[in-house]
């Protein structure tokens, strides 16, 4: 039986309510629950903090895991992204958007707003906008030189890409892109698609092709204040405590499902 605490229930009410519709709940285990609905292209499974490792749930639906942490501390965020998810964002079209570099300091706020991840800011910055607002943005980094490349051969990463909460802009993540590729003319450019959220289909659709996957990441949650940490982030007195020792003094791991690798050649 799911342990169904107020966080749940209020994350349950908020979510049913933005996407207009009743969720079924299948309980995984006494710390993940499974939600679904027929009319929806995407379903849920929900972690409360101290679950173990991500499940695998199949049911012709796109699977996101969405960890309690997340909730209690960027719940607008997170609600956004799951309604953009299932259809009920406002779209708009790149074509009636301009394609601009954005500096560094907007970067970052955009992203703060916006982005379920930590903000980076990268060393170029582009953004998208419609009738003068930012709706959208992408974040590279520098270029490397490739061992075996020519000399001139250059390969960024892509670090980040949003768009601004509740819009979703068609062909932006292409226009953002290709602006890009335009002044940089780069070599190749990498990116992570998160698991916890994608199959990497949306990235595949504009030209990258996955060339590996990376294991799962564990994080570390202090539940009293639902602030993550990597295991090179945490405060002395806790990093150096074994896993037991941690959950005592009120640190949970979170289990990511991992990232897949794509890459571009341009």
């Amino acid at each position: 039986m799911f342990n169904i605490n107020s966080s749940f229930y209020k994350f349950l009410t908020a979510l049913q309510g933005r996407l207009h519709t009743e969720f079924e709940l299948k309980a995984l285990s006494e710390s993940i629950c499974f939600l679904y609905a027929e009319d929806l292209p995407i379903s849920v499974v929900y972690y409360l903090s101290g679950a173990e490792r991500r499940v695998t749930v199949s049911n012709g639906t796109r699977c996101i895991h969405v960890d309690e942490d997340l909730w209690i501390t960027k719940p607008d965020i997170l609600l956004s992204r799951l309604a953009a998810l299932g259809g009920q964002a406002r779209r708009i079209h790149a074509r009636n958007t301009v394609a601009a570099r954005i500096d560094k300091p907007t970067a970052l706020a955009f992203q703060e707003e916006h982005h379920l991840q930590v903000s980076l800011p990268g060393k170029y910055r582009y953004g998208l906008y419609h009738q003068g607002e930012l709706v959208a943005a992408a974040v590279f980094s520098g270029g490397r030189k490739m061992e075996g490349k020519p000399e001139n051969y250059r390969s960024y990463e892509l670090l980040r890409f949003c768009h601004k909460q509740g819009l979703q802009v068609v062909g932006g993540f292409s226009k953002l892109l290709d602006a890009f590729e335009q002044e940089f003319m780069p070599g190749d450019i990498m990116t992570y698609a998160d698991k916890d959220w994608s199959d990497g289909s949306s990235y595949r659709n504009t030209g990258f092709i996955i060339v590996g996957e990376i294991e799962p990441q564990v994080f570390w949650v202090d539940t009293r204040t639902m602030k993550r940490y990597y295991e090179s982030t945490l405060p002395p007195d806790i990093a150096n405590k074994s896993i037991e020792e941690r959950r005592k003094r009120g640190y949970n791991p979170v289990y990511s499902a991992g990232s897949i690798k794509l890459v571009k050649s341009v």
